[in-house]
C-alpha cells in the first residue's frame, strides 16, 4: 500500500495531491509542468513538502505532524531519473554494483530479465539509449528497494528503443517483483504497464483509477482528451500477411507491418477518433476491419461522445469517439450491439 497526501507551495506553482493505492504498477500521467516529477521527488525524499504524509507498506517516510522525515538513503526507494545519472568511468557491471547494498545482491535473475548479460564488461558510454535505460533500471533495482520510481523513462528514446525498454519493464511487472510508479506524458506507454493511473493537471489530481473508469470521469476525461486518448489492444500477428488476432476474441484485424520477423505478440494502438461506428456492416467500402462489439457505457463531455465497447464475451474494451448528433441515430445504449470500423492505416504497432 502506498499512501501520499502532501502539499508543496512554491512561487507560481502549488502541488496538492492525495492518493492511496495497492496497485503493483501505478502510472502518473499529465502534461509537462503538472507536477509529476516533483511528486516522485517528494516520495523519494529529494524534495521536502511543506506538510503532509508519505507512507509505504505501513512504513512512514514523511509526516510533518509527527516530525518524521526519513533520509533519502534510508527510504529503500530506487529511482530512475530522466538523465539516468550513470557513472561514465565504470563498466555496466560497475554501475550495477555501485553502492553497498548492490554489492551484496545476487543480480543474476534481474540481469536475465533485462538482458544485460552481454553488456556487463562494456563501458556505459558505448551503449545505445535503450541499453543505458536498462542499466539504470537494473542499478535502481539491485539495491532491493521497496518501491521503484521511474521519471519519464522513455522520453528521450525513439520508437524502437522505447518499445524495447517498455517490453523489459512489462516483464519485470509480470514477474510480480518490486512495485513501481512511472511518471510520463505518453499515455500509451503508461497503459502498457500501469494497473492504475493517477491523472495530474496543474498540481492537482483530477482522476485516479483504472483507465476505462477514468473515461467516465468528466474531470479526468478533460485532461486525457487534451493529452491524447489512446486505445491499446494486445494481439498475436502471424508475421506473414499483416493480420493480427486480438487477445480474448476471435477478431482478426488487417494491420500494418510490425517490423518484426515471424509470428509473435504485438500491441495495437489507435485513437478513439479513428474508430467509426455503424448499426450494421458497411458494404462497398475499402475499410476491411469491421467487427462487432457490445456497448458497455458512454459519456457526453459536452463536445463529443465517448463510447466504451467490449469485444467478445470476456474480451478487452476499446473507446470510440463520435459526434453528439450520432448518439440517437446509432441507438447508443448499454448492452446494444454495434459494428466498429477501423482503417488499417490508423493502427500503430508496438
Amino acid at each position: 500500500m502506498i499512501e501520499v497526501d502532501v502539499v508543496l507551495d512554491r512561487p507560481g506553482f502549488c502541488l496538492e495531491v492525495a492518493f492511496s493505492t495497492s496497485a503493483r504498477s501505478l502510472g502518473i500521467f499529465g502534461p509537462s509542468g503538472s507536477g509529476k516529477s516533483t511528486l516522485l521527488a517528494i516520495i523519494a525524499g529529494l524534495v521536502r513538502p511543506d506538510r503532509g504524509l508519505v507512507r509505504i507498506d505501513g512504513r512512514t517516510l514523511f509526516d510533518s505532524e509527527g516530525g518524521v522525515d526519513v533520509r533519502v538513503d534510508r527510504r529503500r526507494i530506487g529511482m530512475v531519473f530522466q538523465d539516468l545519472r550513470l557513472l561514465p568511468h565504470l563498466t555496466v557491471s560497475g554501475n550495477l554494483r555501485f553502492g553497498p547494498r548492490a554489492r551484496g545482491s545476487d543480480p543474476d535473475d534481474l540481469i536475465g530479465i533485462l538482458e544485460l548479460g552481454p553488456l556487463l564488461d562494456r563501458d556505459v558510454k558505448d551503449l545505445s539509449g535503450g541499453e543505458r535505460q536498462r542499466v539504470a533500471i537494473g542499478r535502481a533495482l539491485l539495491v532491493r528497494p521497496d518501491l521503484l520510481l521511474l521519471d519519464e523513462p522513455t522520453a528521450s528514446l525513439d520508437g524502437r528503443l522505447r518499445a524495447e525498454v517498455l517490453g523489459h519493464l512489462e516483464r519485470l511487472h509480470r514477474t510480480g517483483g518490486t512495485p513501481m510508479i512511472q511518471a510520463g506524458h505518453r499515455l500509451g506507454d503508461l497503459l502498457r504497464i500501469a494497473d492504475e493511473l493517477v491523472v495530474v493537471d496543474g498540481g492537482r489530481i483530477v482522476g485516479h483509477g483504472r483507465y476505462p473508469d477514468l473515461l467516465q470521469d468528466a474531470h479526468a476525461l478533460s485532461t486525457l482528451r487534451r493529452r491524447g486518448l489512446v486505445n491499446r489492444l494486445r494481439g498475436r500477428t502471424d508475421g506473414v500477411d499483416g493480420s493480427t488476432v486480438v487477445d480474448g476474441t476471435s477478431i482478426e484485424l488487417v494491420t500494418p507491418g510490425s517490423g518484426r520477423e515471424g509470428a509473435g505478440e504485438v500491441i495495437l494502438e489507435f485513437d478513439p477518433a479513428d474508430v467509426a461506428l455503424a448499426r450494421r456492416r458497411v458494404e462497398g467500402t475499402s475499410i476491411r476491419n469491421q467487427f462487432e462489439g457490445e456497448i458497455v457505457r458512454w459519456i457526453d463531455d459536452g463536445t463529443v461522445v465517448f463510447v466504451e465497447i467490449r469485444l467478445g464475451a470476456d474480451g478487452p474494451t476499446l473507446v470510440a469517439e463520435i459526434g453528439r448528433e450520432s448518439l440517437a441515430s446509432l441507438g447508443i445504449e448499454a448492452g446494444a450491439s454495434i459494428i466498429c470500423l477501423l482503417q488499417r492505416q490508423a493502427i500503430r504497432m508496438a
